[in-house]
């Protein structure tokens, strides 16, 4: 288990993916936030790498609350209605994630939330 913390969010969208084994709730439907995410125990790297984060409707919600975070609606994908501001990057990057890491495709590193704590 690797604790995560989002620092960019291109899009969110329903996870449509079959193949994948969910530890946390599998019964639960996953939506799937790509972006940038920071691993706190890789000390190997300070960069936000693009990876995919599958995630509850809930833990979504304690990630972005109190954030001022608008998303809006387009072919099926939710976006940040605009650019995160810093402040805004800051509040979110703050929420640690308890993340499963599921493998990688390509240079694209996946997650499952397990646990969200602020």
């Amino acid at each position: 288990m690797a604790e995560i913390h989002i620092t960019g969010i291109q899009y969110i969208e329903i996870n449509n993916q079959e193949d994948l084994e969910f530890k946390y709730k599998p019964d639960v439907p996953k939506l799937k936030l790509v972006g940038n995410i920071i691993v706190a125990e890789d000390e190997e790297s300070d960069d936000d790498d693009q990876s995919v984060v599958f995630l509850t409707q809930k833990q979504l919600n304690q990630v972005l609350s109190n954030k001022d975070v608008e998303l809006k609606l387009v072919d099926d994908r939710w976006y940040p209605a605009k650019p995160l501001s810093k402040e805004q990057v800051k509040k979110v990057g703050l929420v640690g994630i308890d993340a499963e890491y599921l493998g990688a495709a390509g240079d694209i590193k996946c997650y499952e939330a397990v646990k969200i704590s602020e």
